[in-house]
């Protein structure tokens, strides 16, 4: 196995390497940057979605965890840097994008449906018998163990 300084030594530049947290912070405030996109799990990506609003990026934010964890923190911070939040995660994005042009108050409400996750065809009397075993049986991909059950438990909606 050749070690990451052994094959940078061949390189005719020496990129500059800024590790773990403090490399995606600087990534997200890099002055080439108009947009950044959020896609760290969880709340790790709090500290880099803010130091790109902090620098005036626009953010395109591909998770719930920034605003549900951070939302207090990150809309008035945006809002002072006048830093747009857009969404990119799936239902956000389709929300978003039936919303435009709508006057304000003109939307009473908007129901989301499960899609075809691992109980779709349960009846609900035995869903109080399901097991993380029955969770983990997607029909359709296998996207680990995590996402999955929060799929099939509606946690990620």
């Amino acid at each position: 196995m050749v070690a990451g300084k052994e094959i940078l030594a061949d390189l005719d530049y020496k990129p500059e390497i800024i590790p773990w947290e403090q490399g995606v912070i600087e990534v997200a405030r890099h002055p080439e940057a108009v947009t950044v996109v959020t896609g760290i799990v969880g709340c790790a990506r709090l500290k880099p979605t803010v130091a790109a609003i902090e620098a005036g990026k626009d953010i395109a934010l591909a998770n719930k965890e920034t605003l549900i964890a951070g939302g207090p923190f990150v809309l008035p911070l945006a809002n002072k840097h006048n830093v747009k939040i857009l969404p990119a995660d799936s239902e956000h994005s389709a929300i978003f994008q039936c919303i435009q042009g709508l006057p304000e108050g003109a939307l009473r409400r908007i129901i989301l449906t499960a899609s075809r996750g691992a109980f779709r065809d349960w009846p609900v009397e035995k869903l109080k018998e399901v097991k993380v075993a029955d969770a983990l049986k997607h029909p359709n991909w296998n996207m680990g163990k995590k996402i999955t059950v929060d799929s099939a438990t509606l946690f990620n909606k």
